[in-house]
């Protein structure tokens, strides 16, 4: 079964005159909340093969709090088209970078990742509301292929949607 996972950036600080939106840091529940999902990832072995994270400070942030208690070094892509990206875009950079890949996770930016999420899993129907997405929340999605390039992107099943809170 190839898989995506989606996961939004932790929550971030305000936004302010003095710093851009690209530069905006976590804020200390943005960065307690990213290294519990990073935990929840390995504890229920949700490991990807790739990562693709976009180049805003708050998405490295939750990046590098993801995957330091993870056992593995999964190698990791900055791709400068994730930042202020539409839904086609992410998809996009998915089955460029990870194609030969069985699993890839993408650390992003709303309103691309919720878009991006009811556009994998729109055939099919799910107990999760899938409406909102917050901060720090993350979307395992399953599709009947073996490889990201082989994925019918409209026919995946959402696996699991879990928020920070949820942990």
């Amino acid at each position: 079964m190839a898989r995506i996972i989606l996961l939004r950036h932790g929550k971030a600080e305000m936004p302010s005159i003095d710093c851009s939106d690209f530069d905006r840091p976590l804020n200390a529940r943005g960065t307690q909340n990213a290294a519990a999902i990073g935990k929840f990832l390995a504890s229920h072995k949700l490991l990807p093969e790739l990562v693709l994270v976009s180049p805003a400070r708050r998405t490295l942030q939750t990046w590098d709090q993801v995957n330091q208690e993870w056992q593995d070094r999964i190698p990791v892509r900055v791709v400068d088209s994730l930042y202020e990206a539409s839904a086609q875009t992410v998809l996009s950079a998915i089955f460029d970078t990870a194609g030969d890949c069985r699993s890839v996770m993408v650390i992003g930016h709303n309103p691309s990742l919720v878009v991006l999420l009811n556009h994998l899993t729109s055939n099919h129907a799910s107990a999760f509301n899938t409406t909102i997405f917050p901060t720090c929340t993350l979307a395992d999605i399953g599709f009947e292929a073996a490889h990201i390039a082989d994925i019918d992107s409209e026919h995946g099943r959402l696996i699991s949607l879990k928020t920070a809170r949820d942990l």
